[in-house]
Protein backbone atom coordinates (compact mmCIF):
# COMPACT_ATOMS: atom_id res chain seq x y z
CA UNK A 1 0.00 0.00 0.00
CA UNK A 2 1.12 3.76 -0.96
CA UNK A 3 2.69 5.30 1.59
CA UNK A 4 1.80 8.98 2.46
CA UNK A 5 5.68 10.85 3.48
CA UNK A 6 4.76 13.92 5.51
CA UNK A 7 7.39 16.15 6.36
CA UNK A 8 6.19 19.84 7.58
CA UNK A 9 8.38 23.13 8.49
CA UNK A 10 5.96 24.27 11.75
CA UNK A 11 2.80 23.78 13.00
CA UNK A 12 0.45 27.19 12.57
CA UNK A 13 -2.47 26.42 14.41
CA UNK A 14 -3.87 23.33 16.52
CA UNK A 15 -2.50 19.85 17.04
CA UNK A 16 -0.76 18.75 13.50
CA UNK A 17 -0.83 15.02 14.71
CA UNK A 18 -2.29 12.25 12.51
CA UNK A 19 -4.56 10.33 14.24
CA UNK A 20 -6.44 6.68 13.66
CA UNK A 21 -7.80 8.05 10.42
CA UNK A 22 -7.29 11.38 8.78
CA UNK A 23 -7.74 13.82 5.88
CA UNK A 24 -5.42 15.72 4.81
CA UNK A 25 -6.23 18.53 2.53
CA UNK A 26 -2.88 20.00 1.08
CA UNK A 27 -3.62 23.89 -0.13
CA UNK A 28 -2.10 26.75 -1.50
CA UNK A 29 -2.82 30.71 -0.28
CA UNK A 30 -2.95 31.81 -3.49
CA UNK A 31 -5.30 29.28 -4.89
CA UNK A 32 -8.96 29.93 -5.49
CA UNK A 33 -10.26 26.73 -6.01
CA UNK A 34 -8.84 25.72 -2.80
CA UNK A 35 -10.58 29.02 -1.07
CA UNK A 36 -13.81 28.19 -2.97
CA UNK A 37 -14.95 24.62 -2.79
CA UNK A 38 -11.84 22.62 -0.65
CA UNK A 39 -11.49 24.46 2.68
CA UNK A 40 -14.94 25.29 3.29
CA UNK A 41 -15.45 21.35 2.73
CA UNK A 42 -12.84 20.77 5.08
CA UNK A 43 -15.00 22.77 7.60
CA UNK A 44 -17.54 20.61 7.10
CA UNK A 45 -15.25 17.59 7.71
CA UNK A 46 -13.84 18.88 10.88
CA UNK A 47 -17.56 20.10 12.62
CA UNK A 48 -18.81 16.74 11.39
CA UNK A 49 -16.37 14.45 12.84
CA UNK A 50 -14.34 16.13 15.37
CA UNK A 51 -11.09 15.50 16.39
CA UNK A 52 -10.24 12.61 18.58
CA UNK A 53 -9.39 9.22 16.49
CA UNK A 54 -10.19 11.37 13.97
CA UNK A 55 -8.32 14.34 12.53
CA UNK A 56 -9.02 17.01 9.51
CA UNK A 57 -5.33 18.64 8.82
CA UNK A 58 -4.25 21.58 6.38
CA UNK A 59 -1.17 21.42 4.83
CA UNK A 60 -0.10 25.19 3.22
CA UNK A 61 2.50 24.16 0.46
CA UNK A 62 4.15 26.06 -2.52
CA UNK A 63 4.81 24.53 -5.78
CA UNK A 64 4.48 27.90 -7.73
CA UNK A 65 3.55 31.54 -7.32
CA UNK A 66 6.51 32.00 -3.92
CA UNK A 67 5.55 35.23 -3.16
CA UNK A 68 2.25 34.57 -2.58
CA UNK A 69 2.11 31.12 -1.11
CA UNK A 70 4.57 31.76 1.76
CA UNK A 71 4.55 30.67 5.62
CA UNK A 72 3.88 34.49 6.52
CA UNK A 73 1.07 34.72 4.60
CA UNK A 74 -0.77 31.51 5.69
CA UNK A 75 -0.46 32.77 9.35
CA UNK A 76 -1.98 36.19 8.37
CA UNK A 77 -4.63 34.25 6.61
CA UNK A 78 -4.97 32.02 9.70
CA UNK A 79 -5.03 35.25 12.55
CA UNK A 80 -7.03 37.31 10.63
CA UNK A 81 -8.36 35.90 7.14
CA UNK A 82 -6.03 38.29 4.71
CA UNK A 83 -6.12 37.19 1.72
CA UNK A 84 -3.88 37.60 -0.97
CA UNK A 85 -3.41 37.52 -5.26
CA UNK A 86 -5.44 35.25 -7.11
CA UNK A 87 -7.40 34.29 -4.18
CA UNK A 88 -8.49 37.55 -3.14
CA UNK A 89 -9.53 38.50 -6.19
CA UNK A 90 -11.62 35.90 -6.73
CA UNK A 91 -13.07 36.40 -3.82
CA UNK A 92 -13.90 40.18 -4.24
CA UNK A 93 -15.08 39.74 -7.88
CA UNK A 94 -17.79 37.24 -5.73
CA UNK A 95 -18.42 40.20 -3.49
CA UNK A 96 -16.61 39.21 -0.62
CA UNK A 97 -13.94 41.52 0.79
CA UNK A 98 -12.77 39.13 3.45
CA UNK A 99 -12.70 35.51 3.92
CA UNK A 100 -16.54 34.42 5.19
CA UNK A 101 -15.20 31.44 6.95
CA UNK A 102 -13.07 30.86 9.75
CA UNK A 103 -10.48 27.88 9.69
CA UNK A 104 -10.20 25.75 12.44
CA UNK A 105 -8.69 22.48 12.47
CA UNK A 106 -4.63 21.65 12.58
CA UNK A 107 -2.98 23.05 9.60
CA UNK A 108 0.67 23.14 9.20
CA UNK A 109 3.70 24.20 6.86
CA UNK A 110 5.20 22.16 4.48
CA UNK A 111 8.86 21.61 4.39
CA UNK A 112 10.15 23.98 1.84
CA UNK A 113 13.32 23.00 -0.13
CA UNK A 114 15.16 25.95 -2.08
CA UNK A 115 17.74 23.89 -3.51
CA UNK A 116 16.49 20.22 -4.56
CA UNK A 117 20.05 19.07 -5.59
CA UNK A 118 21.46 19.22 -2.11
CA UNK A 119 18.41 18.42 -0.30
CA UNK A 120 16.77 15.38 -1.99
CA UNK A 121 18.61 11.77 -1.11
CA UNK A 122 18.18 8.69 -3.07
CA UNK A 123 15.57 7.60 -0.35
CA UNK A 124 13.79 10.60 -1.91
CA UNK A 125 13.84 9.50 -4.82
CA UNK A 126 12.40 5.74 -3.93
CA UNK A 127 9.60 7.36 -2.36
CA UNK A 128 8.72 9.30 -5.75
CA UNK A 129 9.20 6.10 -7.70
CA UNK A 130 6.91 4.41 -4.77
CA UNK A 131 3.95 6.42 -5.91
CA UNK A 132 3.88 4.62 -9.26
CA UNK A 133 2.32 1.64 -9.41
CA UNK A 134 4.14 -1.50 -10.29
CA UNK A 135 7.60 -0.03 -9.00
CA UNK A 136 7.95 -2.73 -6.50
CA UNK A 137 7.44 -5.18 -9.80
CA UNK A 138 10.31 -4.00 -12.34
CA UNK A 139 13.98 -5.79 -12.26
CA UNK A 140 16.91 -4.68 -10.14
CA UNK A 141 17.82 -2.53 -13.36
CA UNK A 142 14.72 -1.33 -14.31
CA UNK A 143 14.12 -0.03 -10.58
CA UNK A 144 17.95 1.40 -10.58
CA UNK A 145 17.17 3.08 -13.85
CA UNK A 146 13.83 4.57 -12.84
CA UNK A 147 15.81 6.11 -9.68
CA UNK A 148 18.77 7.63 -11.63
CA UNK A 149 15.65 9.16 -13.87
CA UNK A 150 14.34 10.66 -10.95
CA UNK A 151 17.64 11.74 -9.16
CA UNK A 152 17.92 13.74 -12.47
CA UNK A 153 14.93 15.79 -12.50
CA UNK A 154 15.71 16.70 -9.08
CA UNK A 155 18.50 18.09 -10.07
CA UNK A 156 16.96 20.74 -12.32
CA UNK A 157 14.12 21.07 -9.94
CA UNK A 158 13.36 24.57 -9.17
CA UNK A 159 11.90 25.84 -5.58
CA UNK A 160 9.43 23.13 -4.27
CA UNK A 161 7.74 21.45 -0.65
CA UNK A 162 9.21 18.22 0.58
CA UNK A 163 5.15 16.70 0.87
CA UNK A 164 4.23 17.95 -2.26
CA UNK A 165 7.32 16.37 -4.42
CA UNK A 166 7.81 13.39 -3.00
CA UNK A 167 4.23 12.35 -2.90
CA UNK A 168 3.80 13.12 -6.66
CA UNK A 169 1.01 15.67 -6.31
CA UNK A 170 -0.25 17.17 -9.39
CA UNK A 171 -1.84 20.67 -7.65
CA UNK A 172 -4.39 22.14 -5.12
CA UNK A 173 -6.35 21.24 -3.62
CA UNK A 174 -5.08 17.56 -3.22
CA UNK A 175 -6.56 15.01 -0.83
CA UNK A 176 -5.16 12.32 1.46
CA UNK A 177 -7.23 9.87 3.71
CA UNK A 178 -4.72 7.77 5.31
CA UNK A 179 -4.08 5.64 8.47
CA UNK A 180 -2.50 5.39 11.35
CA UNK A 181 0.37 4.32 9.89
CA UNK A 182 0.65 6.26 6.98
CA UNK A 183 -1.02 4.34 4.48
CA UNK A 184 -2.91 6.34 1.66
CA UNK A 185 -6.37 4.88 1.33
CA UNK A 186 -7.64 7.34 -0.78
CA UNK A 187 -6.46 10.12 -2.57
CA UNK A 188 -7.86 12.92 -5.38
CA UNK A 189 -6.58 16.18 -6.82
CA UNK A 190 -9.42 19.12 -7.34
CA UNK A 191 -13.25 19.33 -6.14
CA UNK A 192 -15.09 16.96 -5.38
CA UNK A 193 -18.60 16.55 -4.82
CA UNK A 194 -19.08 17.95 -1.44
CA UNK A 195 -21.76 14.67 -0.71
CA UNK A 196 -19.76 11.60 -2.14
CA UNK A 197 -16.55 13.05 -0.26
CA UNK A 198 -18.82 12.57 2.60
CA UNK A 199 -19.82 9.28 2.07
CA UNK A 200 -16.60 8.20 1.49
CA UNK A 201 -15.01 9.68 4.62
CA UNK A 202 -17.75 8.02 6.58
CA UNK A 203 -17.09 4.44 4.98
CA UNK A 204 -13.37 5.04 6.43
CA UNK A 205 -14.75 6.33 9.68
CA UNK A 206 -17.09 3.56 10.47
CA UNK A 207 -14.11 0.95 9.48
CA UNK A 208 -10.90 2.55 11.54
CA UNK A 209 -12.83 4.08 13.97
CA UNK A 210 -14.56 1.95 16.97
Amino acid sequence: MQKLYLKTLKTLQGEFKPGELNVLLVFQVNCPGCFAYALPLANEIYKRYGDGGFKMLGLATAFEDFEYNSEQNAELLLKDGTLVGETKRYLEENGMSELPYSIDYPVAIDYPVENPREFYTPEDARRICMTKQGFENLSSDEQDNALTGIMRNIEVLGPSSYTFTVNMMRGTPTWVVFDGDMNILEHWFGHRDNEAALKLIDQYKNRYIK
